[in-house]
């Protein structure tokens, strides 16, 4: 009877066990990746590989937030080997290198052979992670087969729609003229989708054509048909849609007018009128009442073309600490930032002493934003260091340049991180010959 009892509760602790190891969600493979390649192909199943680095935030992101769902973890864990890619560590540089890994992380699939299955470079939700396995399993249509269907019926809306949602992560995995090809080929569906939805009046007012028109579109210039569109059925889209198409036209229409104003345009006031106008609606969304939103950006063009057009640097800076004091508490540590920025990209060497003083200002102060993105207060870091140098601070020109290259070991993308290392370092070394 004790036997029973003991053989009862070592089964009982087993299971408890087993469930646990479910629940942690994606079961990792804890070797090598030539290993867990080997583990695949004995298990006959693909081998997910996630390249990633330590210091990567979207990938502690999904390690947090995605790779924990036991959903996702007993479809990965019954149907793939998963191996995780460390690509600092040099064991992996060939595999990193063979694999044109780039930016951090890339998600992909392999077959035994280490023939790509599917490729996604940045992180992904559950929802996107699940399609993105289950088109590798063929528990969802590929999107060779949906193309298929596409010619077969190059009218059918359903199909098209299908089609663009799964483009990305297909054409990915292309390389060369057979990448330019589908390239074109996706366009012409998207092209062809969107004018036939607008000819059903609140066609695209609609989630899923809204992330579809975010993923392909690239808004140009005035009079753009799909941002007038949008302008247009802009109730519908807050209804259907929330806030992020209000930001969307207003980022357009600011992009624009900015533009305008920076090419030496005075019809930057055209899309300026438009804040009171037909695009009323969308400005809305943001706290503070309408009127304020037009002297912001009013204010703000008015400086981009003084610097621009009249090359008036004082004049520049003035405005701009208007533009600052309008935004009070709203102030974004970015947008002083872009400010100096925009001043020596204008103004290049023949900015003053004083004009240098106040831009240091600016930055100093934006660099107080704990959440600015790393390539960006990497790039603000340096500048610092190149302002101070203007100065005649080379201590404090060369503390500038340390910090941004500490720093620059967080950019998740390599090459580029090497540039910027580079760069970085270049600037360092003709700070010794002063």
């Amino acid at each position: 009877m004790k036997i029973n009892r003991l053989y009862i509760t070592l089964i009982f602790v087993a299971v408890i066990a087993i469930n646990k190891v479910q629940a942690q969600g994606v079961s990792f493979f804890e070797g090598t990746y030539k290993e867990a390649l080997a583990e695949a192909e004995k298990r006959d199943v693909p081998l997910f590989i996630d390249f990633y680095a330590d210091w990567c935030a979207p990938c502690k992101m999904m390690d947090k937030n995605v790779y924990v769902d036991e959903k996702l973890g007993a479809f990965f864990n019954e149907n793939f080997v998963s191996v995780k890619v460390d690509v600092e560590n040099e064991i992996n540089s060939q595999l990193v290198k063979e694999n044109k890994i780039t930016s951090m992380p890339t998600l992909m699939f392999v077959d035994a052979n280490e023939n790509a299955l599917s490729k996604v470079s940045g992180s992904l939700d559950i929802d996107n992670m699940f399609q993105m396995a289950q088109t590798v399993t063929g528990d969802v249509k590929s999107f060779e087969e949906i193309y298929e269907e596409y010619q077969k019926d190059d009218e059918n809306l359903e199909v098209m729609a299908e089609l663009l949602s799964k483009a990305p992560a297909f054409v990915t995995l292309q390389e060369g003229i057979n990448k330019k090809k589908w390239v074109v080929r996706v366009d012409r569906v998207f092209n062809d989708y969107i004018d036939v939805k607008m000819t059903q009046g609140d066609g695209l007012v609609n989630k899923e054509d809204y992330v579809i028109i975010k993923k392909f579109h690239k808004p140009e210039g005035m009079n753009d048909k799909i941002m007038e569109y949008i302008v247009d059925h802009m109730e519908g889209y807050l209804e259907e849609v929330g806030e992020p198409v209000a930001f969307y036209v207003i980022q357009y229409n600011t992009e624009l007018a900015e533009g305008l104003a920076k090419n030496g345009d005075k019809d930057y006031m055209i899309p300026l009128e438009r804040i009171n106008g037909d695009m009323k609606l969308a400005y809305n969304t943001i706290e503070g009442n309408n009127g304020n939103q037009y002297e912001l950006s009013k204010t703000n063009c008015d400086a981009i073309y003084a610097l621009f057009k009249d090359k008036d640097v004082d004049k520049y800076i003035s405005l701009k600490n208007q533009y600052f004091k309008l935004q009070g508490d709203q102030l974004s540590p970015m947008s002083l930032a872009r400010s100096a920025q925009v001043m020596y990209e204008a103004g290049g060497n023949k900015i003053t002493k004083e004009q240098n003083e106040e831009s240091k200002k600016w930055i100093i102060q934006s660099l107080t934003d704990t959440n600015m993105p790393i390539l960006e207060r990497v790039n603000i870091t340096s500048l610092l260091g190149d302002v101070y140098k203007k100065l005649d601070d080379y201590s404090s020109a060369k503390k500038a340049y340390n910090q941004a290259y500490i720093e620059s070991a967080q950019i998740d993308r390599m090459q580029l991180r090497k540039y910027i290392q580079m760069l970085i370092k270049r600037k360092i070394e003709l700070l010794k010959l002063e």
